[in-house]
């Protein structure tokens, strides 16, 4: 797989494959369950996305995160990832990472960011992994980390991701999945600040939450939002029950 991944890297750097997305206001999807963010007392709520649970935050996740992908009048087009190229066996995808994002707390995008988000939902050992249960991983990708059939093959068709340079990562599948990039654009799956994986608001969305209980967000424009022309002019309120 390392020799795979070499030929792949230097694909990037020759810029064979490009398959360039336009920006767009986030979309919506199965919303996560909002959970009290660490040492708030429970007056600020947050939505993890990797632990979807709750139909009726469903609003509020599109525009507090985003993932590396989205669908977009039913084609997959960038968000966080401004390019991606695929590999001729379907193996190999090539995820080419906006230069310019920051999240609400403050940090900003890069490879080692997305290599630590797929690793939280991957592997059951990382120490970021929390006590979710991660069900739209399994359920996306057949498995995690470690957990093998009963022929010793890997129930996970996904196989590991690596960082090409700061702002190129590599994702490399056991074996194709042609839905890959429509499962990769779920709100699970949303990118989120390592600062944030215990508590806090960490999603890169036009909206950051200022204020919010277990029905309802308090709202406010992310200034600092990639898409400038897409910064909302006002805040808003996101029923979450």
């Amino acid at each position: 797989m390392k020799n795979k991944f070499l030929i792949l890297s230097l694909l990037v750097v020759a810029g064979m494959l490009l398959a360039a997305c336009g920006a767009a206001q986030p979309t919506g999807a199965p919303a996560p369950q909002a959970t009290p963010a660490a040492g708030s007392g429970g007056s600020q709520y947050v939505l993890d996305p990797a632990n979807a649970a709750g139909e009726k935050a469903l609003a509020a996740v599109g525009y507090v995160y985003e993932g590396l992908v989205r669908v977009q009048d039913g084609n997959v087009t960038g968000a966080l990832a401004e390019s991606f190229e695929v590999s001729d066996d379907g193996l190999d995808y090539i995820f080419n990472l906006r230069p310019d994002v920051t999240f609400h707390d403050g940090s900003a995008l890069n490879a080692d960011v997305v290599i630590a988000n797929f690793n939280r939902w991957f592997d059951p050992k990382d120490a970021n992994r929390g006590s979710g249960k991660f069900e739209a991983w399994a359920k996306a990708f057949g498995g995690f980390k470690g957990e093998t059939t009963t022929d010793g093959k890997p129930k996970s068709r996904y196989d590991g991701i690596e960082k090409v340079n700061d702002f190129t990562v590599l994702v490399h599948l056991n074996m194709p999945d042609p839905d890959l990039l429509t499962k990769l654009s779920s709100p699970a799956f949303s990118i989120v600040s390592p600062k944030a994986f215990a508590g806090g608001d960490g999603g890169t969305g036009p909206y950051k939450i200022s204020a919010g209980s277990d029905k309802s967000l308090t709202l406010e424009p992310f200034a600092k939002y990639w898409y400038k022309g897409a910064i909302p002019s006002k805040g808003m309120e996101a029923p979450l029950k």
